[in-house]
């Protein structure tokens, strides 16, 4: 999980205005269903990096298709946030599917923040929030193992949800995700 800095306000004025710009309310209802939205074109903020761009939309539009399966989508009933709900009763709370809460997600290159320069994470986030810092070492997992990149995308997904870490572990969530949702 990505540590609570100064940063954090800065991260959440970022989201704030890339939602404020690039996301009209009305016309994101107006969307197709999920399995019809197949051209979702996901920005990742920060520093710019096209290969972090195109490993974070295959990654996405992996664990869109693997959330679009029931028996993936059982992993957010396996979870529960510090209150005690499911995390499938907190996205059942924001009216949202699965894979349908996944473009709510915003995306940060965080390759050169000390929280990916010192731990082999892939990606990281806190619970309840919406913005997934992506380390630099995401972009080889995506190209020698993209099951387990869109695995990663869900896990955050998860903690965007409110689910907390240690517990489960990371490996446990892990684990989970690709049990339901195959690697």
């Amino acid at each position: 999980m990505f540590e609570r800095d100064t940063t954090r306000r800065a991260l959440r004025f970022e989201a704030f205005l890339a939602i404020f710009i690039l996301a009209d309310v009305s016309q994101l209802r107006g969307q197709p269903a999920d399995s019809e939205a197949q051209d979702w074109k996901i920005f990742v903020h920060g520093r710019f990096d096209s290969g972090m761009t195109t490993a974070v939309n295959s990654a996405v539009k992996d664990a869109r298709r693997k959330l679009e399966n029931r028996e993936c989508q059982l992993v957010f009933s396996d979870f529960r946030d510090a209150s005690g709900r499911t995390i499938q009763e907190n996205l059942d709370a924001r009216k949202e599917t699965a894979a349908g809460y996944l473009r709510w997600l915003i995306f940060r290159n965080s390759s050169d923040q000390q929280y990916c320069m010192r731990s082999r994470s892939l990606a990281g986030t806190n619970p309840g929030d919406r913005v997934i810092q992506v380390c630099g070492q995401f972009q080889r997992v995506q190209m020698n193992d993209p099951g387990f990149a869109a695995a990663s995308i869900i896990h955050e997904e998860l903690h965007s949800l409110g689910l907390p870490e240690n517990p489960p572990s990371s490996f446990e969530i892990n684990s989970r995700v690709m049990e339901r949702c195959g690697r």
